[in-house]
């Protein structure tokens, strides 16, 4: 499912920068998540609370409530927080020119960073807003 998403999102140009101040082109893949969107996934995370009646049989009986709390209350956080979400990344490192395709996909940080898989440096994305001016 999460391929045939990433395949319907158009590729938008990107910048890898090195700390140097080093930059190289890349491409990537962005989804921008409304307020809608994280409000949803929020309440299907808090979902899981609905477990707690099931879990407190479970032998030893404490600690099942507190982890699917725990759970619940984490993932509603990490979704309330995610404006967006890179779904794939190529281009190569400004630093060693290795052109690669990047692993560290998901929830976008500010600023985002990604690690090359030649020389393992640590590398920061930037991605440019759907309607910002360029």
């Amino acid at each position: 499912m999460a391929e045939i998403q990433a395949q319907a999102v158009p590729e938008v140009p990107a910048r890898l920068v090195f700390m140097g101040g080093q930059a190289s082109e890349a491409r990537a893949r962005v989804v921008e998540r409304s307020k809608a969107w994280r409000r949803s996934q929020i309440m299907k995370d808090l979902a899981l609370l609905l477990l707690i009646p099931i879990v407190i049989f479970i032998p030893p009986h404490f600690p099942w409530p507190i982890v699917v709390t725990a759970v619940a209350l984490m993932r509603a956080f990490n979704h309330s927080r995610e404006h967006r979400t890179l779904l794939s990344l190529r281009g190569p490192c400004p630093k060693c020119g290795t052109e690669q395709e990047f692993g560290d996909l998901g929830r976008m940080g500010n600023p985002h960073k990604v690690h090359c898989a030649s020389c393992r440096w640590e590398l920061y994305v930037d991605v440019p807003r759907a309607g910002a001016a360029t």
